[in-house]
């Protein structure tokens, strides 16, 4: 009886070892499996480049890490100020509306070049892209001139290739940006194509190799187009030149 009271215990004993030890390692995997990804958090803009004055729009952007959708991020905030007003620009809080997605609806309530930046806090990580959205038409050839000369004289140097191209057949352009006679890496270059008294604009999006930025378009049709160069770097740096391109 005594033999097998001692036999008892040590297999309770035993028992009693082994759950503590696999309670042991379910906290261990549960520990491993806390530990945040060093890798950056993605965000990728999803705002149309024109809209009309008083239009609702849906300002959206897609957070993601190593590939996989973020839907725990801490804060998301979409910042739109028209250009050359920073210091009027309104603040506004995206919700989650689907796998990593977070979106919030705004309009604009003037013809005017806007930039919306939003501040994506996620996972003990910050990012905040921008773009542009040009509302109606704010401005004619000339005054976009204009506004081209000022900010030459301001140390931007903007170079568009070439000024001609031919019906129908893309037509591959390069831009070369100079700040203060350096050349500006890291940018956001776009084209915008339009004719005169035409309602809608197209837009290009370069890509850059060195410094230099490329991209390519084809015109449906021949005359003269209208060829605005946008170039923007974070808060400070938006700049614009207005070329003519003619088609043949």
């Amino acid at each position: 009886m005594k033999r097998t009271m001692m036999n008892l215990g040590m297999a309770t004993s035993l028992a009693s070892v082994l759950v503590l030890g696999a309670c042991g390692s379910e906290q261990t995997d549960n520990a491993a499996q806390t530990v945040q990804s060093m890798e950056p958090v993605e965000a990728e803009l999803n705002v149309p480049a024109t809209a009309d004055k008083g239009e609702t729009v849906t300002l959206s952007v897609r957070v993601t890490q190593e590939d996989k959708p973020v839907d725990d991020a801490d804060e998301i905030k979409f910042e739109v100020w028209k250009n050359g007003a920073k210091e009027d620009s309104e603040m506004m809080k995206a919700s989650l509306t689907e796998d990593g997605v977070y979106e919030v609806d705004t309009t604009f309530a003037d013809e005017a070049v806007y930039t919306v930046q939003v501040h994506v806090t996620a996972r003990s990580m910050h990012t905040m892209p921008t773009t542009n959205v040009t509302v109606g038409h704010p401005e004619t050839a000339a005054e976009a001139e204009e506004t081209s000369d000022h900010h030459h004289h301001a140390g931007a140097d903007i170079v568009l290739e070439p000024k001609q191209a031919t019906v129908n057949e893309p037509q591959p352009f390069k831009v070369n940006v100079e700040i203060d006679h350096e050349t500006l890496t890291g940018a956001d270059v776009q084209l915008e194509v339009f004719k005169d008294g035409a309602e809608k604009h197209e837009w290009v999006k370069l890509e850059e190799t060195d410094g230099v930025y490329t991209g390519e378009h084809t015109f449906t049709e021949a005359g003269p187009y209208n060829v605005q160069v946008h170039v923007t770097k974070g808060h400070d740096i938006h700049e614009h030149v207005m070329e003519t391109v003619e088609v043949q």
